[in-house]
């Protein structure tokens, strides 16, 4: 009987001794669309908590699992080119082994093993290596961060921890996809304005062929066309034109826009046609 009513003390206490506090290592989740490619990151985040990280409590030259808990990972939906290397669609493991100043980066597609100590890691399922030097950032990173920045529709990995960063980047092939679908397009739609709209500002925002792209809004202009694909044709060869500092062929094509917007009379033409007189004064003189 005592050891029952000993047994029942200890249970009470597991039962009703237990605090809810907050987690040390929470787990950060990031989801971002790069280009045409879905990217999702886990990972636990440890923090500084006033300790040395690098060099000290990550120490160097030893295969770090690059998190807390379970090992961190990353996932993909389409294949991506890392260091000249396809890497299918998947989920995998993230490790590294930390340098002072060069860091060794790794995928490995076994994601069951923590990757808490050297034994663990089997490099015949490493799909990829890259050598990374290291950079001192700006701020302090009090915890554990993984970033994912767009470059062009790739995708730039950052892992920041303490004042060290390293930056992996990730190519998707997003920009090739689009340049080609562009190009299926427009042969297959020689005539329709808002194709030739859509391709042009593609250009434009991603600072590629600014000649190619007027060469589109020129052709454009000639065609028939829905009220707003033409007067996005006329907009943007303002913009282009401007960009491009050719002055004097934007000022013509001010003129132009105008006298569209005067004629067709969309919504707000009045305030629009007022933008572009603006804009103008702040051109160099002819």
């Amino acid at each position: 009987m005592k050891k029952i009513l000993i047994a029942l003390l200890f249970s009470a206490e597991a039962c009703f001794g237990q605090m809810d506090l907050p987690e040390r290592s929470p787990e950060g989740r990031m989801f971002q669309q790069v280009g045409y490619t879905t990217f999702s990151i886990r990972y636990g985040r440890p923090a500084a908590r006033e300790r040395k990280i690098m060099g000290g409590l990550v120490p160097y030259g030893r295969l770090w699992r690059t998190g807390a808990g379970k090992c961190s990972t990353i996932s993909f939906d389409r294949q991506v080119v890392i260091n000249n290397k396809t890497i299918a669609a998947g989920i995998y493991a993230i490790a590294t082994i930390p340098g002072e100043k060069m860091w060794t980066f790794m995928l490995n597609s076994d994601t069951s093993k923590i990757f808490g100590d050297p034994s663990e890691y089997d490099q015949a399922y490493e799909v990829v290596r890259v050598e990374i030097h290291t950079e001192k950032t700006n701020r302090f990173y009090e915890s554990l961060t993984f970033d994912l920045d767009i470059v062009r529709s790739d995708a730039i990995l950052a892992l920041s921890w303490e004042n060290t960063r390293i930056r992996l980047l990730i190519e998707t092939g997003s920009h090739r996809q689009a340049l080609a679908t562009i190009n299926r397009e427009l042969s297959g739609h020689p005539r329709d304005v808002y194709r030739y709209a859509q391709a042009a500002y593609y250009y434009y925002m991603n600072n590629e062929n600014l000649e190619q792209a007027l060469q589109w809004l020129n052709t454009a202009i000639t065609q028939d066309g829905d009220l707003d694909g033409r007067r996005w044709v006329y907009e943007q060869r303002v913009d282009i034109l401007e960009r491009m500092r050719r002055y004097p062929e934007a000022r013509k094509a001010v003129d132009e826009a105008t006298v569209f917007l005067r004629r067709t009379k969309p919504a707000e033409w009045e305030t629009e046609i007022r933008g572009f007189s603006e804009r103008t004064k702040s051109w160099p003189a002819e």
